[in-house]
């Protein structure tokens, strides 16, 4: 809004300096038509009889002195004789003040001028601002139409947009919570498979913990057998029916302990 403001202040302003620059034309034009019709610089009679200077645009302070009156010749004039010169300057006064009238009278008619044509120019440029605004209204008018249009337009389009997200967010966590659960059935399962692992090696650890205790002996150096009393057995690595190598820690009779890698053969016996 302030910047419409400013372009109006601105056109304003412009209009009145053209405005301006016309009333400025139109009294050159004033002065131009006074000087026409101004009398031309020179001496002109007066009432008290002398004549006074007119420069050309006014009076000055130059009179001419009364003309002596002359010892009339014995050729007398009669009494229109000496009207004849009173005559010729109250004449000469009335045409001078008929043109000063005059003057005055076209100063006037163009000065009557100059303000009807500025009141036509200032009427114009009010028009101009009125309808510079009238134009601003109705553009303003037609683009809220618009907004308010798109705007019932696009609620739609939120709206499918609004759902297909929620489609798509919820189809995303069903994923989830489906990968999560065969994970987890996947742990399950193999936490199972570890556990019956698990027995089925128990077997045959307690298996062979058993054959070792009653069937293994050592010697030591001076020929000396002692029987093994104790015996504690991982499966290193066998097949399913517990054919391997197993890591076991054997205990004997005379305090003694080894470890020793017994490998079982598929008819039961082991050897280390």
């Amino acid at each position: 809004m302030s910047n419409a403001i400013d372009h109006e202040n601105i056109a304003g302003e412009h209009d009145s300096k053209q405005i301006d620059d016309r009333h400025v034309d139109f009294e050159e034009e004033h002065k131009a038509l006074l000087q026409n019709h101004r009398p031309a610089a020179g001496w002109y009679p007066q009432v008290d009889g002398r004549q006074r200077y007119w420069d050309g645009q006014q009076w000055t302070e130059n009179f001419t002195p009364v003309a002596p009156v002359a010892t009339a010749p014995v050729t007398t004039t009669g009494a229109e004789g000496d009207v004849k010169p009173s005559v010729q300057r109250k004449e000469s006064n009335r045409k001078l003040t008929w043109i000063l009238a005059g003057v005055a009278v076209i100063s006037l008619i163009i000065t009557a001028l100059v303000q009807v044509n500025t009141n036509k120019t200032v009427t114009t440029m009010n028009a101009t601002i009125a309808t510079a605004h009238h134009a601003r209204n109705v553009a303003n008018t037609k683009a809220l139409v618009i907004e308010k249009q798109l705007a019932l337009d696009g609620a739609p389009i939120q709206a499918a947009a609004n759902n297909a997200a929620i489609k798509i967010a919820a189809a995303k966590a069903a994923a989830a919570a489906k990968a999560a659960a065969a994970a987890k059935a996947a742990a399950a399962a193999k936490a199972a498979a570890a556990a019956k692992q698990a027995a089925i090696n128990k077997g045959f650890t307690d298996k062979l913990e058993y054959a070792i205790m009653h069937n293994t002996t050592t010697t030591d150096s001076a020929g000396n057998s002692y029987q093994a009393t104790a015996a504690k057995c991982t499966v290193a690595s066998v097949d399913t029916a517990g054919v391997g190598t197993y890591s076991c820690d054997v205990s004997f009779n005379d305090g003694s302990s080894q470890t020793d890698t017994i490998t079982v053969n598929a008819d039961g016996s082991f050897h280390n």
